[in-house]
């Protein structure tokens, strides 16, 4: 094979490189567009079937700053918990998970409260909260003050009753926070009186 004929085989190859890579960021142009549908779709049906349940839902989309999410809604629980507060719930489809989105609620603790726990007793109160709510399948990141509790869903075969439970077992995770934070409120108080 002669130096041009091995210049041509070359230029041919990188042409036809150069062709699929173009061909396959067309592809996945398209393909970025229909997930980006799907997504779209997915989230109106399930803040539809939200509404119909009576929870009270709000497209915060456009007003969400964090990066890599692409559809957002606030959701508040249908009651109040017993100390009159109602912390919302999100419903998030993210960039970065093409196939399912995620329901989540982030609790910053009273910092008063933290401040009389000791560590251990801490670190106690955790892990009686993570045997509480991982059996809901709840998964919860504590990074204090701060509590995040979420769980990933996928919409592929989604039904109405799962999505339901999902909802209930964040919220009722939500409850068990709640309590324990004002279970360990009222001890707190009930030390500090007794010492007084």
């Amino acid at each position: 094979m002669s130096t041009s004929n091995k210049t041509d085989s070359a230029a041919e190859s990188t042409s036809s490189n150069v062709s699929k890579e173009i061909t396959v960021e067309k592809d996945a142009g398209k393909d970025g567009t229909e997930l980006m549908k799907l997504k779209e779709s997915k989230f109106y049906e399930l803040i539809d079937w939200l509404k119909k349940w009576g929870y009270e839902t709000k497209d915060t989309t456009k007003e969400n700053k964090t990066e890599g999410i692409e559809f957002q809604a606030q959701i508040s629980p249908q009651l109040p918990y017993s100390s009159g507060l109602s912390t919302p719930f999100f419903l998030e489809f993210q960039k970065d998970l093409d196939d399912g989105f995620i329901i989540r609620t982030t609790f910053e603790l009273d910092k008063n409260i933290e401040s009389q726990i000791t560590g251990k007793e801490l670190d106690l109160t955790y892990i009686e909260l993570d045997s509480l709510i991982l059996p809901k399948n709840i998964s919860m990141i504590k990074s204090p003050p701060l509590i995040n509790l979420y769980k990933v869903i996928f919409y592929d075969g989604l039904s109405k009753q799962f999505f339901l439970d999902a909802v209930t077992a964040l919220i009722s995770s939500m409850s068990i926070v709640t309590g324990k934070w004002n279970q360990k409120s009222h001890e707190k108080s009930q030390q500090v009186d007794s010492a007084s």
